[in-house]
């Protein structure tokens, strides 16, 4: 699947093109729209989870903490602390503690800042513009971005799903 985004200029726009993307076989829990705060989106697919940082700092917090987890459980099985007899299933345990809680930890505080990856559309939906993503098949992009160019031939649709950076 690949990721398409753009910037839709009013809601009726965003309205015609969201149908057009259902009645082409793209299902409804793969299209989001995004909107400054206070826009009626009721008839629009809601952003979710792309709208903040949650999946980002969870996959983040998973990576970190595992690392950190897995470090540890090497340093103790190196300096057994109190001549503790450690074996390789504490380090793996350790990993997996360690994942856990910075997943956990990352993702409730990612969920409270605005989604690192759409930063570069910020401005535009302050504007007014609503934003408009929806996962496509890789191997029909071309034709999703006909579609989409049909409604307005000016729109400008990027393809999106730049890494998370490390640390924001």
């Amino acid at each position: 699947m690949k990721r398409l985004c753009f910037l839709s200029p009013d809601l009726e726009h965003a309205r015609q093109v969201v149908a057009d993307l259902r009645n082409n076989g793209i299902a409804e829990e793969h299209i989001y729209a995004l909107a400054r705060h206070g826009v009626d989106m009721e008839d629009l697919p809601d952003a979710g989870p792309e709208a903040d940082d949650f999946l980002a700092g969870y996959e983040r917090g998973l990576a970190l903490g595992g690392s950190a987890g897995a470090l540890a459980g090497l340093t103790a099985l190196a300096f057994p602390p109190a001549g503790i007899v450690i074996g390789g299933g504490f380090v793996l345990l350790t990993g997996l503690f360690g994942a856990g809680i910075g997943g956990l930890l990352t993702s409730m505080a990612g969920a409270a800042f605005p989604s690192s990856r759409l930063q570069e559309f910020e401005q535009a939906i302050e504007d007014g513009n609503i934003l408009i993503m929806v996962d496509v098949p890789a191997s029909e992009v071309d034709v999703f971005e006909t579609l989409i160019r049909g409604l307005d031939p000016e729109v400008s649709v990027e393809g999106i799903a730049p890494p998370a950076k490390l640390v924001p």
